[in-house]
């Protein structure tokens, strides 16, 4: 109770307002609303016979819909003086639902045709208790492998057939709450962060995230540097605010920590952990160690991590474990042939093929046109903040530092794919600096003691809706354009399925045309 007097007048009690979380907000009406229209159009969507253009030609107005008024939603939430935490993690995954579930509830069988190497050599593993590696590069890093066939004997599963379909739901969901672990430590503000995790849910167009070691070298990968930059980040402040009492005023502001290594009651102990899963990524994936040793070595010579070593004993897991297989490596994909030839490697395959149909040209500019935009709304938030020295340093060099790949190597023709796709959890954060800028503080109207406030909208509050309507517009093209090929129907896989259980061992022969 907060109790005022006034001279010649008597005391006067004013009741505490109400928690904010008892307040009916705008967003409480208009996310169960969009996740209404959204589950709608996916019932009445048919996807069995698709066009040029892939399922976004086939998705029906009221998905859209729902689409859209999430989009709006979300920015009448972050244009609050606080906005609530709990109402904007409901809102960060229901826009990971909406775009990566889609697909798994439409098709009966998993997308690309890639999926089903992995689980063959998933099956592979099941059928021998082994692995061969002369047989395949994926033989030669069984990780992920040995991980989804042991899940397979735990879970009683056959196949991954069963469930390979929802892995790009389960893997960016997974990564959710490693990303924002990661943004709470850098100097972004609350609007910062919930707006990077839309920004990085709405523009991972690569589609890495499906049933493959790809997929979990990115969250492994991201979870190394969750401890990094929580605990060994040289630019970490030396005080974390209280839950739910986050100010706007960026962690740049506060005082750096000269002695970071504080934060971790054990050092060794964390580096031991660090190195741990490091191993684990090393064996899983081919290219997320080496892109990762690159990062926190650029980290390092900018003096923002330390131990100083830690990027050197990275290094020297990934290269122990690739000497052994180096030969085969290279005379399978010739490891050493592109090296130094940075404008060959960095060149998309379509560069490389002759004239491609009118739809297959909007749906790879649409996919250039939300690069660009990302990676230059980084730009943009780096030279806005550039006055804020170590601590947008850190985040430059690490949505930048992976350009050393396309002097090394073209990772099969998708040598710039695989840089867009390891910059992109720190481009996504450089972006909202550039939509939220860190000073402005929106203030909520007030409506006396109604239950229902609406936020007052402050100059450039439209930028986070309208911005994060346009990269997710471009993301259904560079998603799903390309489902017309990238389906599969469900006769084609029982039919090979039913081919790989019955058929005696010995030659193959398929069709490749």
């Amino acid at each position: 109770m907060i109790t005022t007097r006034h001279r010649n007048e008597p005391s006067t009690v004013l009741a505490d307002p109400a928690p904010d979380w008892t307040r009916l907000h705008i967003s409480d009406l208009f996310l169960p609303a969009s996740l209404a229209l959204w589950a709608l159009g996916v019932r009445r969507t048919n996807a069995t016979a698709l066009g040029p253009y892939g399922l976004p030609a086939v998705l029906p107005i009221v998905f859209y819909a729902g689409l859209a008024l999430l989009v709006v939603s979300a920015g009448t939430e972050l244009a609050r003086r606080r906005p609530s935490r709990w109402r904007m993690s409901m809102h960060v995954v229901a826009l990971v639902v909406m775009l990566y579930g889609t697909a798994p509830l439409v098709y009966s069988e998993g997308r690309y045709a890639w999926l089903y190497k992995t689980i063959g050599a998933v099956r592979y593993v099941n059928a021998h208790g082994q692995l061969n590696r002369h047989i395949d590069i994926y033989q030669n890093w069984p990780g992920f492998f040995a991980l989804a066939a042991w899940f397979g004997k735990v879970a009683d599963v056959a196949s991954p057939l069963a469930y390979a379909k929802w892995a790009q739901l389960v893997f960016e969901l997974a990564a959710l709450p490693v990303l924002y672990l990661i943004y709470d430590a850098l100097s972004l503000t609350v609007r910062q962060r919930w707006l990077a995790l839309l920004l990085y849910s709405g523009s991972n167009w690569i589609a890495q995230d499906y049933f493959s070691p790809q997929a979990l070298g990115t969250l492994l990968s991201l979870g190394i540097m969750a401890m990094t930059i929580r605990w060994l980040y040289m630019n970490h402040p030396s005080g974390n605010s209280q839950p739910g009492r986050q100010s706007d005023v960026t962690r740049a502001d506060q005082p750096s920590s000269r002695q970071s290594l504080r934060h971790a009651e054990r050092p060794a102990l964390l580096c031991s952990t660090i190195l741990l899963v490091y191993f684990v990524l090393t064996f899983t994936h081919e290219l997320s160690p080496y892109m990762l040793a690159v990062q926190l070595g650029a980290l390092v010579a900018a003096r923002l991590v330390r131990p100083r070593w830690l990027p050197f004993a990275l290094a020297a897991i990934a290269v122990g474990y690739l000497l052994p297989r180096f030969t085969y490596v290279n005379s399978h994909y010739g490891l050493l042939n592109s090296i130094g030839s940075f404008f060959s490697n960095a060149a998309p395959p379509s560069f490389r093929v002759g004239s491609v149909p009118e739809s297959q040209f909007l749906i790879e500019r649409c996919a250039d046109a939300l690069s660009v935009s990302i990676l230059g709304l980084a730009i943009v938030g780096a030279w806005l903040r550039r006055r804020s020295g170590r601590a947008v340093l850190g985040l430059v060099l690490l949505a930048f530092s992976p350009v050393v790949l396309l002097f090394i190597q073209a990772y099969g023709e998708e040598g710039i794919l695989r840089v867009y796709l390891f910059s992109l959890p720190w481009a996504a954060a450089l972006a909202a600096s550039a939509l939220v800028s860190k000073s402005g503080s929106h203030r909520a109207a007030r409506t006396g003691g109604t239950l229902f406030r609406w936020p007052q909208l402050a100059q450039g509050a439209l930028r986070t809706p309208l911005a994060l309507g346009l990269i997710v517009a471009l993301f259904f093209p560079a998603f799903f354009g390309d489902d017309s090929f990238n389906r599969m129907p469900q006769p084609e896989v029982a039919a090979v399925t039913s081919f790989l259980q019955s058929a005696p061992a010995g030659p193959v022969y398929c069709a490749i045309s």
